[in-house]
């Protein structure tokens, strides 16, 4: 009957919802996570500091004489970064390089690796017979970790900006909640791919290797570079990694959606491929 589907289902979510908040606790009691949003945080403060202190003549010749080459005017240099917008700096500071999928990769692939490493997966799945319960607790908590270190990393652009008198302009408020959006989308496709990694090799070093390699953009570059020589270097724009580096800095039409649907898609696939070989392979 219709009582008995319904309920069924909300077991299952339930037990999920529960192996959710465990992993959720751990990841947040753990100094992993805080140590990589550190380095996404300091990144960003560096970023926006350095970038308008050149523009002072005083500080640009205090830079030139302890090292740094800067071959522009400061007067160049004040007008471009005035022309420069909050979200496009942000953008090339923690995304466009892949800073962002390759810091939250990583932890990614501690934090699941853990449980093979220590044997506490076959406690898990002796409580979750269901294997989606673990694929669909461990992704949505890296989504949501996700989502954590974009926000807090974004608010620190908006705060540093503040302080310093609103030296990049502001994009508008949509622009800017739909372009945390698209990244977020398309970072949490980077996780769903750590995760089937993770799946496959059981290897804390694969995983890490795979953020590194994977996320970057490394072999998306290449991949790319010879797909061009034969003309077919298109299909690359629906990669992850071109999705977030070219990720559109505002909603500007039906186009710009794009990188939520491949991140989407990508996290479908990859976390089906991960529940498969979870079910083929022993633990």
């Amino acid at each position: 009957t219709w009582n008995n589907i319904f309920w069924n289902l909300w077991t299952g979510v339930r037990k999920m919802l529960n192996l959710l908040r465990m992993d959720l606790r751990r990841m947040f009691r753990g100094k992993a996570a805080y140590v990589c949003l550190g380095i996404l945080v300091f990144t960003t403060v560096f970023t926006y500091t350095l970038m308008y202190l050149i523009q002072d003549p005083g500080m640009r010749e205090f830079l030139i004489k302890h090292g740094m080459t800067i071959t522009a005017t400061s007067g160049n240099i004040k007008e471009s970064l005035n022309s420069t917008s909050l979200v496009e700096l942000f953008h090339q500071t923690n995304v466009s390089g892949g800073l962002l999928p390759v810091i939250s990769g990583t932890l990614a692939a501690l934090f699941i690796c853990t449980d093979f490493d220590s044997g506490f997966i076959k406690n898990i799945l002796s409580v979750h017979e269901n294997k989606w319960d673990y694929i669909l607790s461990k992704s949505a908590c890296l989504f949501f970790v996700n989502l954590f270190f974009i926000t807090v990393t974004f608010l620190t652009a908006l705060g540093l900006n503040a302080v310093l008198g609103g030296f990049f302009f502001y994009n508008k408020a949509v622009d800017m909640l739909f372009y945390v959006f698209c990244i977020w989308m398309v970072s949490n496709g980077f996780s769903a791919l750590i995760l089937m990694i993770c799946m496959i090799t059981r290897s804390k070093a694969a995983g890490v290797a795979g953020a590194f390699i994977l996320c970057s953009g490394l072999v998306v570059l290449l991949v790319s570079s010879l797909l061009n020589l034969f003309g077919a270097g298109e299909i690359m724009n629906y990669t992850l990694y071109m999705n977030l580096a070219e990720c559109p800095l505002g909603y500007d039409g039906l186009s710009a959606l794009r990188p939520v649907i491949v991140g989407a898609v990508f996290c479908v696939i990859y976390a089906a491929a991960g529940k498969v070989i979870l079910t083929k392979k022993d633990v």
